[in-house]
């Protein structure tokens, strides 16, 4: 290259560019170019944490496991289960306090009887009589909030029951129940489903 030579080098402020032009700069001929451009990689992108406590793997099949103490094998009769009693104030389901005092205060005003305006069956088994197939889990899901939403299919003629647990002390707890889908479903609606 002699003195008439160009060269031209360019930086982007996103990236490197290298641009290079070479080519007389006297005479009648039209200058030749050629550019070379090269971007430079991008920079590695750094990714975000999040911040809402979810529950690791572990802990959702522990959430799932204490929802399945919602039900009891009956010892006496092979492939029957009934819902954890209340003849204790379920002392020894995986329920809340609030979910115990709601159950507490429906059951005593006859919600679940087979009278006028009762249901005629128990809010957790959505039964009389016990289930006759053992409740089987449908899914199990971590919410952003820390809770562990559970859908228990308790029998083929009952509507599924969802249990919405929360790790309280250590223990994994039903926060809410709900029977079936709808604005009625949970236990804590004016008049819960059936």
């Amino acid at each position: 290259m002699g003195i008439g030579s160009l060269s031209l080098m360019a930086a982007a402020a996103c990236g490197s560019t290298r641009a290079t032009t070479t080519g007389q700069a006297t005479g009648a001929a039209a200058p030749t170019a050629t550019v070379s451009i090269t971007p430079s990689p991008a920079p590695p992108s750094t990714p975000t944490a999040s911040t809402a406590p979810t529950p690791h793997p572990v802990e959702v099949a522990g959430a799932r496991q204490a929802a399945l103490g919602l039900f009891v094998a009956d010892p006496s009769t092979p492939g029957h289960w009934y819902a954890c009693s209340n003849s204790d104030n379920w002392a020894a389901c995986p329920l809340t306090p609030t979910v115990k005092a709601r159950l507490a205060d429906l059951t005593s005003s006859g919600y679940f009887s087979d009278g006028p305006g009762g249901c005629g069956e128990e809010y957790i088994s959505g039964t009389q009589n016990g289930l006759f197939n053992a409740p089987k889990v449908l899914s199990a899901v971590a919410g952003g909030n820390g809770r562990v939403t559970i859908v228990i299919q308790r029998g083929p003629s009952q509507p599924d029951l969802t249990a919405v647990m929360t790790k309280e002390n250590g223990t994994w707890l039903a926060s809410d129940l709900a029977s079936g889908t709808g604005p009625t479903a949970s236990i804590f609606s004016t008049k819960p489903n059936c």
